[in-house]
């Protein structure tokens, strides 16, 4: 992703974290009440074989499913075994720009941002059909049936995992007032849909049967954890920037990393109590 949040956006996400913190039962004009606060912590640390700009991560049979963009390397879907081998199924070179990717079925789906392309492969990489997507592409996850994917705006869309239509939207909505967008790399879990705001240290827990953010998370904690070296080439460049949510169902551990980190975190989420 090359564009930015606004200042608008950046403003108004700080208002409802603060808002988490400060007064968990205010109810908003929108009928959402202040998210709670997320605390992650983490319990282990995958180092990765070969770095890549992160754009969607899922697990699927004990191994993580990710799809790249093309700055600093190229557009691939890759696997990466829990002890951090990285092998690539796929590389489409520059020609399109990777986005986020997803699951279902036994097919992993992939969208490209501004390419209006969604490739569906089965999960050894053979592609099996392209779809048109009429949006920009940017997170995606799926709910068992749909595929729900984001454009850099406000709303959630849900659309057919054989052909891609799109069948509705979902508008996100949180207790301050103002639209808020940039929800990049999404993960369904436990029936919340996690979402990465792009460009922050965030990631926001949203209801899908209200639209409302329920719980953000300050993910500065990753930082803590990596060792100098690590941290260093982080911060060494500004598109590195945390990006990159998957879920295993089974032992109750998310994935978390970002675009061109050398590690992926494992950890887990927990609402802290209230003050």
């Amino acid at each position: 992703m090359e564009a930015s949040v606004s200042t608008a956006v950046r403003s108004a996400l700080g208002c409802f974290l603060g808002f988490a913190l400060l007064a968990p039962t205010q109810l908003s004009a929108q009928g959402c009440n202040a998210p709670v606060t997320l605390d992650f912590r983490p319990e282990s640390k995958i180092v990765r074989s070969a770095t890549g700009f992160t754009q969607g991560l899922e697990v699927h049979d004990g191994k993580l499913y990710e799809s790249t963009g093309k700055i600093g390397g190229t557009s691939r879907l890759n696997v990466i075994s829990l002890d951090g081998k990285v092998t690539t199924l796929v590389d489409r070179g520059t020609a399109v720009f990777g986005e986020g990717l997803t699951i279902l079925n036994d097919e992993v789906f992939q969208l490209t941002w501004q390419d209006h392309q969604v490739f569906a492969y089965d999960l050894a990489g053979k592609l099996k059909r392209t779809m048109r997507n009429p949006r920009d592409g940017w997170g995606l996850t799926n709910d068992g049936k749909r595929l729900l994917f984001t454009d850099g705006g406000g709303s959630i869309y849900f659309a057919d995992p054989a052909t891609f239509a799109i069948g509705g939207s979902l508008r996100i909505k949180s207790n301050v007032n103002g639209d808020i967008g940039g929800f990049n790399e999404l993960e369904l879990a436990r029936g919340r849909l996690f979402a990465n705001i792009f460009t922050t240290r965030l990631v926001v827990r949203i209801d899908l049967n209200s639209g409302c953010i329920d719980g953000v998370s300050d993910l500065g904690v990753l930082w803590s954890a990596m060792s100098v070296a690590e941290r260093a080439q982080v911060d060494a460049s500004s598109e590195s920037v945390l990006n990159g949510i998957a879920y295993d169902d089974a032992s109750g551990l998310f994935y978390l990393t970002g675009k061109l980190w050398p590690v992926i975190f494992a950890g887990r989420f927990s609402e802290r109590p209230p003050r």
